[in-house]
């Protein structure tokens, strides 16, 4: 751990002191564009805490499906990599270090009914990701840790100025113990060495985009984002019938499953369920759907690419068919839930995520072009076009261009 190059701009989680007066911090907050290196600098200045002192060390996200979603995996690497194996020792929950008795645990506070009660007794929080903070979870973190000497700690990308984790720090009335630093790539001793700068260049074809991605700055261009018509809610969809869509994963591509209910009258799609697996081999994916209940009840609408998927399934006792895809489904699908109140159940983390980031593909200039961006994580969005594919038929053919993306 002697030889950790550690970025100046991270200093003060190291000693706990502003620079300027050695006053005591008790906010660190760090915001800023990619590459800057903010997540990696947190978590080796958390492992390096839990072995001078015990610590009851609390990693929070707005969104955590499950342990995998968690900063847990990152913290492994980093204790290995900073030669401390022997010390830790990692459960399915936590990691606890043997010599200092202090403990890490993960938590989600949008899944977790009894936040408030799992961060009390926690001598430091570090909120990952914390532009997705909801004002509530903001309102829960900070008065409950209280203990003497505790700190929290935020780290994320600027999406939008009324984020309220932006407010708390960037607005009008900043805590007066905290220690506030924007981060770049700049930051980053280590990011020549990573595959990032190539990505930085091409970057710069998209002015605002670059800004708002590599640069920190917000999210200025909102007509390029495709969905602004979701929120995050449950309703109660009364005797409409569940609809059930399917896209099959490549590679690193996970499966989705999703579960939904279209309420004409109101106007509304919601997406009740998802079951989301990565590298899920075909005889396990009956347990991955057998997660979302009544999937063995209903038809299910999926990825035409993967028949034999369709076929095996089949044989395991599930309804489920091919989509028809065709030239111009993309488009009709995206303008048909458009048209649309999407509103998304908190148990679906992923669902919420994706549909937030989906933007339109844009021209050297910014300017918004009539098909979905490539390369997007879409799975979620692909399952729900195809199972609400039986209305969106009725749409309107559209430019055969999105043929390139089915």
């Amino acid at each position: 751990m002697s030889n950790l190059q550690i970025p100046e701009a991270f200093l003060p989680l190291w000693t706990g002191v502003f620079p300027e007066t050695r006053r005591a911090v008790e906010h660190y907050a760090f915001f800023g564009g990619r590459g800057g290196g903010k997540s990696h600098s947190v978590a080796e200045a958390l492992i390096a805490q839990a072995s001078r002192s015990q610590e009851r060390i609390v990693c929070g996200r707005q969104f955590q499906i499950s342990i995998r979603d968690s900063v847990k995996e990152l913290l492994e690497i980093k204790i290995k990599a900073m030669g401390m194996s022997a010390h830790f020792n990692s459960t399915e929950r936590e990691i606890v270090n043997l010599v200092t008795g202090s403990r890490l645990s993960f938590i989600g506070m949008d899944r977790n009914p009894d936040s408030a009660k799992s961060l009390e007794g926690a001598t430091i929080f570090w909120g990952e990701e914390a532009h997705t903070f909801t004002a509530r979870s903001v309102e829960v973190i900070i008065p409950t840790i209280r203990s003497t000497g505790s700190r929290l700690i935020w780290s994320w990308n600027p999406r939008y100025r009324t984020d309220p984790v932006d407010n708390l720090f960037r607005g009008a009335a900043v805590p007066e113990n905290a220690y506030v630093r924007k981060v770049s790539w700049r930051d980053n001793p280590f990011f020549m060495q990573t595959r990032m700068p190539s990505e930085y260049r091409r970057s710069l074809k998209s002015p605002k985009r670059h800004v708002h991605i590599w640069e920190g700055g917000y999210d200025e261009n909102p007509d390029v984002a495709i969905f602004d018509n979701w929120r995050v809610g449950r309703i109660d969809p009364g005797k409409a019938r569940p609809r059930f869509g399917m896209d099959f994963g490549y590679s690193a591509d996970p499966n989705v499953t999703i579960k939904l209910y279209v309420l004409q009258e109101e106007g509304i799609v919601y997406i009740a369920n998802e079951a989301v697996g990565y590298k899920v081999p075909n005889r396990d994916l009956p347990a991955l759907m057998d997660g979302i209940p009544e999937a063995r009840d209903w038809p299910i609408t999926a990825d035409s690419a993967r028949p034999e998927t369709i076929e095996f399934l089949q044989s395991c006792g599930f309804s489920v068919f091919s989509a028809r895809k065709g030239a111009g489904s993309i488009k009709n699908g995206i303008n048909w839930l458009q048209g649309m109140e999407l509103v998304i159940s908190p148990d679906c983390p992923i669902t919420a995520e994706e549909v937030r980031d989906y933007k339109w593909h844009t021209d050297p200039n910014g300017k918004p072009l009539p098909l979905p961006a490539p390369g997007q994580v879409d799975h979620c969005i692909d399952a729900i076009r195809y199972a609400v594919e039986e209305e969106s038929l009725t749409s309107h053919a559209q430019d055969e261009q999105d043929v390139l993306y089915i």
